[in-house]
């Protein structure tokens, strides 16, 4: 004759705890995923910067290889969008501590914040810098920019 007791059933407490260690693996788990997300995020924003850096960089390359003559590359105005850089005759340095934002890449909804740094200083040899942060601020000022950097030989062709 069998009693009613089942002897190979779960205990209230086992079930208890069985519950406790999945959730705790469980919370673990998704604390994982807003760190995921705001990394793919930033390496999405430096993705951006870079090639917005390259767009910039080469064509101010490309602009500073194409002149045979220092002055024409000093009074060309060249564009990407609304951004537009103006290097004037005779000057040491442009934009210097000028803190621009523009849309990149265009007709998108992100903002980049940029500075350019151009050096004119020495006759032969042009040299640049491009401080480039992801998003728009109302500060004004780069915090963490990437910074980039290129010299534009003069060719005398």
């Amino acid at each position: 004759m069998k009693t009613g007791c089942n002897k190979e059933a779960f205990t209230l407490v086992e079930v208890a705890l069985a519950t406790l260690v999945v959730g705790l693996g469980l919370l673990t788990i998704f604390s994982l995923f807003p760190s995921g997300l705001r990394a793919a995020e930033e390496a999405t924003g430096d993705t951006r910067c870079g090639l917005f850096a390259e767009v910039m960089m080469n064509g101010l390359q490309a602009n500073g290889m194409s002149v045979t003559n220092w002055d024409d590359w000093c009074d060309r105005s060249w564009m990407y969008g609304e951004l537009r850089f103006k290097v004037l005759p005779g000057a040491a340095t442009i934009n210097t501590g000028v803190v621009s934002e523009v849309v990149f890449p265009q007709g998108g909804t992100d903002w980049l914040r940029y500075r350019l740094t151009l050096d004119l200083s020495n006759s032969n040899r042009y040299w640049a810098v491009l401080e480039v942060e992801d998003g728009r601020f109302p500060s004004g000022i780069l915090v963490y920019p990437s910074k980039f950097y290129t010299e534009f030989p003069y060719m005398g062709r």
